[in-house]
């Protein structure tokens, strides 16, 4: 069975054993867990990466998950790129805890996943610091004394949070191979399309104060290549995170936070 959930940020209790009761089923190592982005695993180098590593493992369901925006680039790219079931994969434990990569098409349980990971960071208002710059100090100095949140280059903050022009050719030219038809897709962001729409969806439940945050985003060039793919991709629903909301916006796309949908 395959389950799918959103955003964790290093915080992985929801995959507890109290807590996976609540789902009434029982979970064996043929399940997968997609987890849409920024789930904050591969972040330091530490302790705490190698504690996460070990108590993942060994739950009953192998994890798979694409990257989100807060995500250390530098740190996965050190997993090496190898093939699983049809796409390009990052194993951070060989079988258990796997990294989808973008612009790829995996056939799990006889359906059809199309993967991009990456978003934008909205949280830097208060800039973005280079290490590298003589100015470092007194930025931070300045940065702090804002009051506004910022992120640092290579330590909390990865240009590559948004893909390269290569990957999402990649991504057109696999969903070319497949006559644009897929079962489902896995994103952490919306297509700029569908994030009017989320906007649109909360300011009708009343969540004015998430729907003004996500109406002030700005369409970047993943936004503007999903509406792209949209246009022409056949697909029976979409999934992300990146929002920090549980939202079925219609039929055919959902955004995850904290809930687990199963049985897809």
């Amino acid at each position: 069975m395959i389950y799918m959930t959103g955003d964790c940020h290093g915080e992985f209790g929801r995959f507890s054993k109290r807590q996976r009761m609540r789902l009434q089923n029982v979970m064996s190592d043929n399940d997968f867990v997609i987890i849409c982005g920024d789930m904050g695993l591969v972040w330091k180098n530490d302790r705490e990466f190698a504690y996460n590593k070990k108590w993942l493992s060994a739950l009953p369901f192998t994890i798979l998950w694409v990257q989100g925006n807060h995500e250390n680039y530098d740190l996965i790219s050190k997993f090496p790129i190898e093939i699983w079931h049809g796409g390009k994969v990052r194993h951070i434990v060989k079988d258990k805890i796997i990294l989808l990569e973008r612009g790829q098409i995996f056939e799990i349980e006889d359906k059809y996943f199309f993967t991009f990971g990456g978003a934008s960071t909205h949280d830097i208002q208060g800039g973005i610091l280079d290490r590298t710059l003589s100015s470092y100090e007194k930025d931070k100095r300045r940065a702090k004394k804002s009051g506004l949140p910022y992120r640092i280059k290579g330590v909390s903050w990865w240009a590559q949070e948004l893909p390269s022009l290569e990957e999402m050719q990649e991504g057109r030219d696999n969903l070319a191979k497949v006559n644009n038809c897929v079962d489902f897709v896995v994103t952490h962001c919306l297509s700029g399309k569908m994030q009017e729409k989320l906007q649109t969806v909360l300011a009708a439940k009343g969540m004015d104060n998430l729907s003004k945050k996500i109406g002030a985003y700005e369409k970047d060039i993943l936004n503007i290549y999903f509406d792209e793919i949209e246009e022409k991709l056949m697909y029976k629903h979409w999934f992300c995170g990146h929002y920090h909301v549980n939202c079925r916006i219609d039929n055919q796309h959902t955004v995850l936070y904290e809930d687990i949908l199963w049985n897809i």
